[in-house]
């Protein structure tokens, strides 16, 4: 199975979608992460990484320019940097609401949806020491903040993420129980039939 030009890759916390987007970039993909854009705005208004405030500013830009507002301003800067690079496609990572996951569909692309063990992936976060403060939580309260953006409230107006919604959408389906990267790798190149 060939990737199209776009990408969204969508999955639970230390599925794998960071390796996955970094992985593309070898291949000729531009990687850009919806979190880092919404992590870069937090650094703006001086606010902590906190799962809880990326949340709430995911939410209030929904609210505000509408639920696909992440993914078109992530074209929109892959149009800008394809005109100066050379880029074969642009991978999207942190795809949370369906209406993110419909646009990419309705242009073409694909949506992976990555996932594992709960407690594996934990296990990953904690070993990864990515440095994220959102990853400084307990098992227990991990666990509640990833039920919390799985499945949106009974009185969500639409704005809060969904990310069992953009699972259920997605075209590709991996189980990443895979030893260490290098196998998850070898297995994404293989799938994906990628080539320099």
């Amino acid at each position: 199975m060939k990737l199209p030009e776009i990408v969204g890759i969508s999955g639970t916390s230390g599925a794998g979608k960071d390796t996955t987007g970094n992985l593309l970039t070898k291949y000729g993909y531009l990687f850009v992460s919806g979190s880092d854009i919404l992590r870069a705005e937090l650094d703006i208004q001086k606010k902590e990484h906190t799962r809880e405030n990326l949340r709430t500013l995911s939410a209030k830009w929904h609210r505000e320019f509408g639920p696909d507002y992440l993914i078109h301003r992530t074209v929109e800067l892959y149009q800008e940097k394809k005109r100066l690079h050379d880029y074969k496609g642009l991978a999207i990572g942190s795809i949370r609401r369906p209406a993110e996951a419909k646009v990419i569909q309705s242009q073409g692309g694909m949506v992976l949806w990555l996932d594992a063990d709960r407690k594996v992936r934990f296990d990953r976060i904690q070993a990864a020491h990515r440095g994220r403060a959102e990853d400084a939580a307990t098992f227990e309260q991990w666990c509640c903040d990833e039920d919390a953006e799985m499945t949106p409230p009974a009185d969500d107006d639409g704005s809060a993420l969904n990310m069992a919604g953009v699972r259920d959408m997605a075209d590709v389906k991996i189980n990443n129980s895979f030893e260490d990267e290098r196998h998850f790798d070898e297995h994404i190149i293989r799938q994906f039939e990628l080539s320099e």
